[in-house]
C-alpha cells in the first residue's frame, strides 16, 4: 500500500521509464531491439515531448538503451555472467538468460602439416586435426568467435557433420564428455576483420580465452582459441581460503 502511495506521486516520466524497464526485465523488449521513439511515448502515455524525452534520459542514464543518431534508441545487452569453475557449452550458457543460441560456420580445415596446435593437444606428425571458426550468437546478434583445433582421432569423421551444431552434443555422440579444461583468458582487441564478424569497431576490447579442453580420462580432445564481446560478457570465479 505505501508503495502504491509513493507511485501516485512520482513524475509522469519516471512511472513511464518504470514502465518500459519492466517490458526490458520480462523479455517483451529484447536487446537490440528498436525502442520505442520519443513520438511513439507520447502517443501511448499521451504525455508532452519533454516528458517523452525525460523518460528516455532516464533509461539511458541506467545504461538500458542507447541513442543512434538518425536510427533511434536500442535496448542495451545486460551483462551475461559465465563461470569460469565450471565447464559449461556457450548454447547451455546462453539459454540460462533467456536468449537464443546459434552458429554461422566461417571455416573449415583439414590440417595435416605439423603445427604447434598438434603440441598443445600432445599429437605427432602425421596426425590430423580439424580447424573450424563459428561465429556464434544471441538472439541473433554476434557474441562470440569460436576457433577451435580438434583432435579427430576420437571422433573421425566429424568434420562432414554439421558443426553449426553444439560440439558438446557432437562429442556426446562420439562417446565423449568434455569434463575438464585448462585455460588462459586475457584482455586482447579486435582487428578489422573480427571487427566486422562481431559488428564491433576495430580495436574495440575483447576476453580472449584460450586452452586445452579434457575427456574424462583426461584425453586431449580440442584446443580453442575464443574472442568474447567484452561489451556483454562478465567471467567470475568463487574462491575461498
Amino acid at each position: 500500500m505505501y508503495d502504491d502511495i509513493v507511485k501516485n506521486y512520482l513524475p509522469k516520466y519516471i512511472k513511464i521509464s518504470e514502465d518500459i524497464k519492466k517490458d526490458i526485465e520480462s523479455g517483451a523488449l529484447k536487446y537490440g531491439e528498436k525502442i520505442y521513439s520519443e513520438k511513439d511515448i507520447m502517443t501511448r502515455y499521451n504525455v508532452s515531448s519533454t516528458t517523452a524525452r525525460k523518460s528516455l534520459d532516464v533509461l539511458k542514464r541506467d545504461n538500458l538503451i542507447e541513442s543512434i543518431q538518425g536510427k533511434g534508441s536500442f535496448i542495451l545487452q545486460t551483462k551475461i555472467l559465465r563461470s569460469l569453475k565450471k565447464v559449461i557449452s556457450f548454447s547451455e550458457n546462453i539459454k540460462k538468460q533467456s536468449l537464443e543460441p546459434s552458429s554461422k560456420l566461417i571455416e573449415k580445415e583439414i590440417i595435416s602439416d605439423f603445427t604447434e596446435y598438434h603440441k598443445k593437444l600432445n599429437l605427432s606428425e602425421g596426425e590430423k586435426l580439424l580447424k573450424i571458426k563459428r561465429v556464434k550468437y544471441g538472439n541473433n546478434i554476434p557474441l562470440l568467435i569460436d576457433t577451435r583445433y580438434i583432435n579427430i582421432k576420437y571422433c573421425p569423421g566429424i568434420e562432414k557433420l554439421d558443426l553449426n551444431d553444439s560440439l558438446y552434443e557432437i562429442y556426446e555422440s562420439y562417446k565423449i564428455k568434455i569434463v575438464h579444461s585448462r585455460q588462459i583468458l586475457q584482455l586482447s582487441f579486435l582487428d578489422e576483420n573480427n571487427a566486422k564478424l562481431l559488428n564491433c569497431k576495430k580495436f574495440d576490447p575483447v576476453i580472449r580465452i584460450e586452452g586445452t579442453l579434457y575427456s574424462e580420462d583426461f584425453s586431449s580432445i580440442e584446443y580453442e582459441e575464443d574472442l568474447w564481446n567484452g561489451a556483454v560478457f562478465s567471467f567470475y570465479v568463487e574462491a575461498s581460503l
